[in-house]
């Protein structure tokens, strides 16, 4: 398990007074789920119609899938990252409370 430094200590002390669904929206939806759809739409887009811009095909069906996709996919990643960093912080806690005693 890697450690947190001090600075990232403090910086995720902040994030998590902010709130577990600020943080899975922000970081999991918005920022990976977001970027994950832009891209896969793009290499899709390319790939079928050589043009990432063609709106040949069943252009509102495919943006509406994979937006529900990406936005489910998103809030599991962003679910992830917080537990992940939960434990990760906690641990870390933990270890500094024990050597301070």
């Amino acid at each position: 398990m890697k450690k947190f430094q001090p600075d990232r200590l403090a910086q995720w002390e902040k994030t998590r007074a902010r709130g577990k669904s600020r943080f899975i929206w922000t970081h999991g939806i918005l920022q990976w789920g977001g970027f994950m759809f832009f891209f896969s739409m793009a290499v899709f887009q390319h790939r079928h119609y050589g043009d990432v811009f063609s709106t040949e095909g069943n252009l509102p069906f495919r943006l509406i899938l994979a937006l529900l996709v990406w936005v489910f996919v998103g809030h599991l990643y962003g679910q992830s990252r917080w537990r992940r960093n939960e434990q990760e912080y906690q641990a870390q806690k933990a270890s500094k409370d024990s050597t301070s005693a």
